[in-house]
């Protein structure tokens, strides 16, 4: 029992400790997914986290979401549909320079599950 123990407590400590992680801050930064209503497509968020990644850029995780603004409803016109990526502080300038854009310029934007 006293093993278990000390065997559990070893692995919980090594578990969170020495991964390499930094406890560098974190920010979301999102692009347009480029589907549109009726018909949907766009670009899946694997197929962007790869952008960054062969960019250099660390992406922590993904979600999709929605842009949270007003849109008349026709169809071929964009949907809101965005991918949203967190990635370290330090790289989003970099992101910015692919096109990507940091979440906190889009108040009322909604993460979702992606589909």
């Amino acid at each position: 029992m006293r093993r278990s123990v000390f065997i559990f407590f070893a692995l919980t400590f090594i578990s969170g400790c020495g991964n390499g992680e930094t406890s560098e801050p974190s920010a979301k930064v999102f692009k347009s997914r480029g589907s549109v209503q009726c018909t949907g497509g766009g670009t899946a968020p694997e197929v962007m986290q790869n952008e960054l990644i062969i960019a250099g850029i660390k992406v922590r995780s993904f979600s999709c979401g929605i842009d949270g603004l007003a849109r008349v409803g026709v169809c071929g016109a964009p949907d809101g549909a965005i991918n949203i990526f967190e990635i370290p502080q330090s790289s989003v300038e970099q992101a910015q320079s692919l096109g990507f854009a940091g979440l906190s310029t889009l108040p009322n934007a909604q993460e979702t599950q992606c589909k």
